[in-house]
């Protein structure tokens, strides 16, 4: 049994990871830090599972690499996959300081243990947004164009890492994935937050400048990453896109939301401010992962959204959202 290390097991792609890797038979040592994003619920059932230690660390730690040494003893680890991040970009204007740290400095000293210890893959999980808005489809080579702190922060890492690679033989690969959809997503993001806004007979914020994202299904985003780690290539770069029918305007994933609860958008929506350095497009092409990783992202967010929504709808009446 091969083990991973995995960062950000208890946040929502974290989560989704902890369950696809154990289902597939790996053994999984977590690190997370408990913070934003994180939540106890998410990995509960797997507290006393065989295959998985928990760890509370936090990744900026300076004595990272011997903390980890101290831990793990003479346990061997075959790869790791970089999950933990501060992720919203609204948020991140306001912590800077914090979004370096967690987005930069952790995945390094992730790195130069990783390094150490002789690790067969080491996967970080970036995102589409170092591309900036798109005005053609970003492809693998495309010009990275960040245009907020939480993407500068991860195209930042990604090129600290590269560095790695070259330098010391890292065998990194790297994952951008599309805006990602699913149970247990934290409650700051546009599904959950406009379920809970609607529950509550609050106004839906919404930017008024149209905008267009790419929606991947969770599970299929934990599976694009878990082929880079076992079937990519070190030095590669991987883009983990939906096809392009799960492509959808803010205003459209509204409305379907709006209409699974049986609400009326016109009656529920306050449109606000546009974001400060807004995005209006993040458009990938996933063809490199697709054949090189053989990955299949199939779900359509057509038809996983109302079970996505009625799985909040039940968390906010219990009281959880």
């Amino acid at each position: 049994m091969k083990t991973v290390l995995l960062t950000g097991f208890a946040g929502f792609i974290g989560s989704q990871l902890l369950r696809d890797l154990i289902d597939k038979g790996y053994s999984v040592i977590g690190l997370d830090n408990l913070s934003e994003g994180s939540s106890l619920a998410n990995f509960s059932e797997f507290k006393s599972h065989p295959q998985f230690i928990p760890l509370i660390l936090e990744l900026t730690e300076d004595r990272l690499g011997v903390i980890l040494d101290n831990y793990l003893g003479s346990t061997k680890v075959d790869f790791v996959i970089n999950c933990a991040a501060d992720s919203h970009v609204d948020r991140s204007w306001g912590q800077v300081s914090k979004f370096i740290d967690s987005n930069i400095k952790g995945p390094l000293n992730l790195a130069k243990w990783a390094l150490r210890h002789g690790v067969e893959k080491f996967v970080q999980v970036s995102t589409d947004e170092v591309w900036g808005g798109a005005e053609q489809p970003y492809s693998e080579t495309s010009e990275f164009r960040p245009e907020n702190v939480y993407s500068s922060s991860k195209a930042s890492a990604e090129l600290f890492l590269n560095n790695f690679a070259k330098a010391y033989n890292l065998p990194l690969v790297i994952t951008n994935g599309a805006n990602t959809y699913g149970k247990r997503q934290n409650e700051e993001k546009i599904i959950p937050l406009t379920v809970s806004r609607l529950l509550c007979k609050e106004k839906i914020p919404l930017y008024k400048t149209p905008a267009q994202r790419m929606w991947l299904h969770v599970a299929d985003h934990s599976s694009g990453i878990i082929a880079a780690m076992e079937r990519g290539y070190a030095g590669s770069k991987y883009c983990l896109a939906p096809e392009v029918e799960n492509e959808l305007y803010t205003h459209e994933l509204i409305d379907d939301i709006c209409d699974i609860l049986g609400k009326d958008s016109k009656d529920c929506v306050e449109l606000v401010e546009d974001r400060l350095n807004y995005d209006l497009r993040y458009y990938m092409l996933n063809g490199k992962a697709k054949k090189d990783l053989h990955w299949n992202p199939r779900r359509k967010i057509q038809e996983e959204l109302p079970a996505v929504v009625m799985w909040f709808k039940n968390k906010f009446k219990e009281g959880i959202l």
